[in-house]
């Protein structure tokens, strides 16, 4: 904050305040910056005649209240503490009073109230109805620049984070540097060992809890003076980013790859991640002790239900349970609700003989989709044969290069078709299915429909739970009363069923033609 008293010369009774603003660093020593509005306030209260009593300074950003910004507060209060003093407050812009229409009408009348004119140097304050019409126009202009603004930032910097840079504030343990081929890049600093450290110890369980790295973090001195809080390594030990990978969920650019270097293994980040709790609902509702958990629903609100040990006097009670806070399903012993799914899926026994009919039908299916793969993995192998021509053609050009400039263009280039041909390669090998693979998921289906009471009666938990997502569509839903009643089967049973229908038709096990059934 800057104050200055000047003695008016003319005898002016007039008595002005200057407000100067900025809303970066950078502008603060370019034209348009703090010294420079100064002095142009200056000179225009000098062809006034007006007495300069003293100057504030701000550096905040455009938009939002007035009040939050130190310098604006400052001049407020100073005018309060002067009551009888009839002050003119002078600004460079109409853009430094208010680049928000909303807040731009709340400060005039704030200043209105307390009986200052304001006068700025390239705009005139009418108190007409005309007058105040067309600043508001300005004032919404002004708004409408600094969103259009944010806006393009945003999109830049969204960019720059799709294509794999980190484009906010370097996290702990790395700095920006200007990079000739990738612009402002991450870089390890000497805390990146810090941060190794810390990841790894806790990874490892030489640092047991989130306080034993809170400590660690504390005695390396890692954010200098200032204290270390848990809330900061939490946030430090939830960063992929150290990793290796760039990710920012709030403006949905998924995980990647990034080009800085890493300071841990992706390998330690999950197991720091897994030691944290950070999974994903599906391991949450699994426990071998209720195989129907979640994928049960009750009748009362349509809801999956959970399930748990209930403690007794002596003994701990399995029970499904309903969570639902409206819903009022008393809990139901895991006995009742296990042993009618049981009863349910006994009555589920498909015939031997449509085992064939539907081994020939599923071949069929997996034919089409071998076919299908194969014809992108075809079109995928042909574009990477096109880069490949693309990357030798850069390469000749390369020798015949003079300039530097020119060059760091080609290579840029160059290393961007590098990353395509990789990630061809991982798409490459990901189309492919062989007849491995088809043959075991084959087997386990044919096998688990053919006989689903085998399945769920040794086939331990997995078995237990792939039971009920193959042998019905819907969700089975159990009732006190009605128990499963009526439950949809899935379009694999009902394959069995269809086939048998035909039976009347003639099926003759030696020589089989299969009936002429669609399935896509």
């Amino acid at each position: 904050m800057k104050e200055e008293k000047v003695t008016n010369e003319l005898g002016s009774s007039k008595i002005a305040l200057i407000y100067c603003r900025v809303s970066s660093e950078r502008q603060k020593v370019e034209g348009h910056g703090l010294d420079g509005q100064e002095h142009r306030c200056k000179e225009y209260a000098h062809s006034k005649q007006y007495s300069v009593e003293k100057v504030f300074r701000d550096s905040f950003s455009g938009g939002g209240d007035f009040m939050l910004r130190p310098a604006m507060k400052e001049m407020i209060e100073y005018i309060d503490k002067r009551p009888h003093n009839n002050y003119i407050v002078i600004f460079d812009d109409l853009k430094r009073f208010a680049r928000d229409t909303e807040f731009h009408i709340k400060l005039r009348m704030a200043f209105q109230k307390r009986g200052v004119k304001l006068e700025c140097l390239n705009y005139t304050f009418e108190d007409t109805a005309e007058g105040r019409f067309v600043e508001t126009v300005f004032a919404a202009q002004g708004q409408l620049e600094r969103e259009q603004n944010k806006r393009q930032v945003v999109q830049k910097q969204k960019a720059r984070m799709e294509a794999g840079y980190w484009s906010f504030n370097p996290p702990p343990g790395y700095i920006h540097v200007k990079d000739a081929l990738h612009g402002k890049l991450l870089v390890p600093t000497d805390k990146a060992l810090i941060v190794r450290e810390a990841y790894e110890g806790f990874a490892s369980g030489r640092l047991k809890e989130q306080e034993d790295v809170r400590k660690f973090l504390q005695a390396r001195r890692f954010y200098g003076n200032r204290p270390v809080w848990l809330e900061s390594v939490k946030r430090l030990l939830t960063r992929v980013i150290y990793a290796g990978y760039i990710e920012y969920p709030g403006w949905k650019v998924e995980r990647r790859k990034g080009h800085h270097e890493a300071i841990i293994s992706l390998e330690t980040y999950e197991k720091v991640q897994e030691k944290l709790g950070n999974r994903t609902f599906k391991r949450t509702i699994e426990n071998e002790d209720f195989p129907l958990r979640g994928l049960v629903y009750c009748s009362k609100c349509h809801r999956p239900m959970t399930a748990g040990w209930s403690k007794g006097r002596t003994k701990k009670y399995p029970y499904y349970k309903c969570q639902y806070k409206y819903c009022h399903e008393k809990d139901i012993p895991r006995w009742i609700i296990e042993g009618e799914f049981e009863k349910l899926i006994k009555t589920i026994q498909p015939k031997e003989e449509a085992t064939i009919l539907v081994q020939i039908i599923i071949q069929d299916v997996w034919n089409k989709r071998i076919a299908d793969q194969k014809g992108t993995q075809t079109s995928l192998k042909g574009h990477r044969e096109r880069l490949e021509k693309d990357k030798e053609n850069l390469i000749d050009t390369l020798t015949k290069i003079n300039g530097e400039a020119l060059l760091k263009g080609v290579e840029a280039k160059v290393n961007k078709i590098d990353k395509e041909i990789e990630d061809l390669d991982k798409n490459i090998g990901k189309a492919g299915l062989g007849s491995e693979s088809y043959g075991t998921a084959s087997d386990a289906v044919l096998s688990l429909l053919k006989n689903p009471i085998f399945t769920w009666q040794n086939g331990g938990y997995k078995g237990k739970r792939l039971v009920t997502k193959l042998v019905f569509t819907e969700n089975p839903v159990y009732d006190r009363e009605l128990h499963y009643g009526t439950a949809e089967l899935s379009v694999g049973v009902k394959l069995f069923e269809l086939i048998l229908a035909q039976e009347p038709q003639g099926v003759e096990m030696g020589g089989i033609e299969p009936p002429c059934i669609r399935v896509s």
